[in-house]
């Protein structure tokens, strides 16, 4: 009895397709993996959020009231207190809280002052203040709380080899800044990124290494995938703002 046989180039073809829907199905998954990371890092950070502001409400509240102590005032100023504290969960759960959040919170804080009633008030407004530096350290800690960095200090101790290092490397050629577009979101094989710039074999290889050496991107080595490191990520994003600033 025979039996039909599979022409080779057809085999080959199918075997192809086959290949190429496995490697569409992995970057797929890891695309949702990457989302769904994303997701849970963000409900956790307002989670964590909510709770250092419900948190602060009772318990910052409780530590001026000891402040307070047999005041009469501060069966009405508790509530306010509270109030203020909970301010920075309206901001958070819009995106984050920035510098002109904060700013506005601690200003309600000093216009509150300005209309103490008595010498008592004083000990129980240094507290407010020292817990509500609390609240923003711990919500600064879990990456809600945004700070303007102090650029004098920052430019200060810029060191200038690693600076140059950076943009002569890392973004010294288009091409680099094209590679790291293309990973931005996802890993791609050698001829994907052969493919998207246009460049082949040693001239690609060339700036690769580049990104590898200055740490941009990392190489998968069971399969050779080229993937955008965090510091590539952060570096993307950062030119991308001072780019839209400059425009």
């Amino acid at each position: 009895m025979q039996t039909d046989q599979v022409p080779t180039d057809e085999l080959h073809e199918i075997r192809t397709e086959i290949a190429a829907l496995r490697s569409d199905l992995n970057r797929y998954t890891e695309q949702v993996h990457h989302q769904q990371a994303i997701s849970l890092l963000s409900d956790f950070r307002n989670n964590c959020a909510d709770a250092i502001v419900s948190g602060y409400r009772e318990n910052g509240c409780d530590a001026i009231g000891k402040e307070a102590g047999d005041c009469s005032m501060w069966k009405n100023c508790r509530p306010v207190f509270g109030a203020l504290f909970g301010e920075t969960l309206a901001n958070i759960q819009s995106g984050e809280l920035s510098p002109d959040d904060i700013e506005a919170i601690r200003g309600k804080m000093t216009a509150m002052k300005s209309q103490a009633v008595n010498e008592r008030c004083a000990s129980c407004f240094s507290e407010a203040e020292n817990q509500l530096n609390q609240q923003l350290g711990m919500l600064e800690a879990i990456g809600v709380c945004r700070k303007e960095p102090d650029t004098d200090v920052a430019v200060g101790s810029l060191p200038e080899k690693e600076a140059a290092a950076l943009f002569s490397d890392a973004l010294g050629s288009p091409v680099r800044i094209q590679v790291l577009k293309a990973l931005y979101h996802d890993g791609k094989t050698f001829t994907d990124l052969s493919k998207l710039t246009g460049i082949r074999g040693g001239n690609l290889l060339f700036h690769l290494e580049k990104l590898q050496k200055c740490g941009m991107i990392l190489q998968r080595a069971e399969r050779g995938e080229y993937r955008i490191s965090y510091r590539g990520y952060e570096l993307l994003n950062t030119v991308a703002e001072l780019v839209q600033k400059l425009d």
